[in-house]
C-alpha cells in the first residue's frame, strides 16, 4: 500500500511540536516502520525540495504558513501545488491519499478511484473560542472573528464531502462538526490522537524538578498557548485565592508562547492577547505570585519529557478543544491531568484514576488545589494509571492499528 499524507507544515516534531506535525510525522514513520510505502506533500522553511527523514519521502511544495488567514493564500497554493503531485500517482495501484488537514483539499476535485482521507483536527470554528476571548477584544473584532468562523464553515462545507472518510480526533468534535457542517454521518469515524510512548515516557528529572521547585512541595505545570480559552487567567486567580499556607507550598511552570497561533513573538501594544498578558500580569501583581508562577516560555519538543517528569500534575483548565494532546502526553510520562468535566476532555480522563474532573468553575478549581497539595499519594498513584491507560488506548502501535484497519476497509 503507497500512503500520500499532505501535510501543510513540515513534519519535524522535534523543532515544531504542533498536533498537526505531530499526526502527519507519527503516521509516516510508524507505516514506514511496518513496511509501507509513505509519502509525505508538505511545506518547508528550508531550501530544499525532495529529501528523506527516518526513510520517509518528503516533498516540499510550498512555504511555511505565516499568517491566521493562511485560507486566502497560503492553502490555495499548498493545495494547488499537492494537487499537481499527486497527479503523478493517481494512475498507481494501491493508493490511499491522507490529508492531515481539510483546507489541504480546497482545489482537489473528488477522486473516484482513489481513497481520500481527512483526518481533521480543528475545533475552530464549529466550537468558537472567541466566545472567551470577548472581555479582551473589540466589538469590531469579534464581528471580523464571526465573518472568518463563517468563512471557514463554508470552506469546511465546499471541501470535506470530496473525501471518502473523515476521521474525527475525539466525538465531541465529530458531533459538533455534523451538527455545523452537512456531512454523511457513515463517512465519519473517531480515531483518538497518538502519542509515542517510547519518547513520552517516565524519566529522572531531579535536577529541573528541583530548580523548578525551589523548595515547594506542589509542582504544577500548565502547557499551552497562554490565550483566554484555555483558562489560565482562572488557574492564576485559583492560586491567588488559596490561603498563604496552602499558596507557599506549590509552583506553578508554565510552558508555551506568550502569543497565539502563528505570532509568538511580537505582539502590538493594541493587540487582544497583548492586552489579556496584561490582565495575567496584573493578576500576579494583584495575588503577589512573583515566587508561584515560573514562566518557561516555549520549549523545543525534545525538553517535553523532562518538564512533564520535573512536576506532579499537569493543570488544564481550558474551555476549548478538539482533543487535548498535552493530556496523553503527560499521561505518557506517569502524571495525572487536571482538567474541568467537559468534553472532550472528559472522554480522556477517568475521574480519580488517570486524574480528576471537576467542576469548571474557579471555586472548585481552588478547592482542588488544597486537596491536591494535602494528598500528593494520590496524584503518584493516579499516574501510574495513567501511563497504563495511554499504553492500552493512545499509544501509535494502538492507533496506528485503527488506521490500518480503517485504510483496509476503503480499499
Amino acid at each position: 500500500m503507497n500512503i500520500i499524507i499532505l501535510g501543510p507544515r513540515e513534519p519535524d516534531p522535534l523543532t515544531k511540536g504542533c498536533a498537526i506535525e505531530k499526526l502527519t510525522w507519527g503516521l509516516a514513520k510508524n507505516l514506514t516502520k511496518l513496511g509501507y510505502d509513505v509519502t509525505v506533500i508538505s511545506t518547508c522553511d528550508k531550501p530544499r525540495v525532495r529529501y528523506t527523514i527516518d526513510d520517509v519521502n518528503v516533498i516540499c511544495v510550498s512555504s511555511p504558513i505565516t499568517s491566521s488567514r493562511f485560507y486566502l493564500r497560503e492553502m490555495p497554493q499548498f493545495s494547488l501545488k499537492a494537487l499537481k503531485t499527486v497527479s503523478g500517482y493517481l494512475t498507481e495501484k494501491d493508493v490511499i491519499i491522507h490529508s492531515t488537514y481539510f483546507y489541504n483539499l480546497m482545489l482537489f476535485p473528488p477522486l473516484d478511484k482513489i481513497p481520500l482521507v481527512v483526518t481533521e483536527i480543528e475545533h475552530y470554528p464549529r466550537i468558537p473560542e472567541y466566545l472567551y476571548h470577548k472581555p479582551f477584544i473589540s466589538a469590531t473584532r469579534i464581528a471580523k472573528w464571526e465573518l472568518d468562523s463563517l468563512a471557514r464553515i463554508e470552506i469546511a462545507q465546499a471541501t470535506l464531502p470530496r473525501a471518502s472518510a473523515i476521521v474525527f480526533i475525539s466525538n465531541y468534535q465529530k458531533q459538533m462538526a455534523l451538527r455545523k457542517l452537512k456531512l454523511i454521518r457513515h463517512k465519519s469515524i473517531v480515531i483518538p490522537n497518538a502519542v509515542d510512548k517510547d519518547f513520552y515516557r517516565p524519566i529522572k528529572a531531579d535536577e529541573l524538578r528541583e530548580k523548578l521547585a525551589n523548595g515547594a512541595d506542589l509542582v504544577l505545570l500548565f502547557v499551552g498557548r497562554l490565550t483566554p480559552h484555555k483558562g489560565f487567567h482562572i488557574l492564576i486567580k485559583s492560586i491567588g485565592n488559596l490561603e498563604p499556607g496552602y499558596r507557599n507550598k506549590l509552583r506553578l511552570v508554565v510552558v508555551g508562547p506568550k502569543a497565539p497561533g502563528f505570532r509568538t513573538t511580537s505582539l502590538s501594544f493594541n493587540d487582544p492577547y497583548m492586552q489579556y498578558m496584561q490582565y495575567i500580569n496584573y493578576l500576579i501583581h494583584k495575588y503577589d505570585l512573583y515566587n508561584n508562577v515560573i514562566f518557561v516560555g516555549q520549549v523545543n519538543e525534545e525538553e517535553m519529557p523532562l518538564y512533564y517528569n520535573a512536576v506532579d500534575v499537569l493543570v488544564h483548565p481550558s474551555f476549548v478543544e478538539a482533543f487535548g494532546l498535552v493530556l496523553i502526553e503527560a499521561m505518557a510520562c506517569g502524571k495525572p491531568v487536571l482538567v474541568f468535566d467537559i468534553p472532550p476532555m472528559n472522554e480522556i480522563i477517568d475521574n480519580g484514576i488517570s486524574g480528576l474532573l471537576i467542576k469548571p468553575s474557579l471555586e472548585s478549581l481552588t478547592e482542588t488545589l488544597r486537596i491536591i497539595t494535602d494528598d500528593a499519594k494520590a496524584l503518584r498513584a493516579m499516574g501510574l494509571k495513567a501511563r497504563n491507560i495511554v499504553e492500552m488506548k493512545y499509544s501509535w502501535q494502538v492507533i496506528l492499528r485503527k488506521y490500518l484497519i480503517f485504510y483496509k476497509k476503503l480499499k
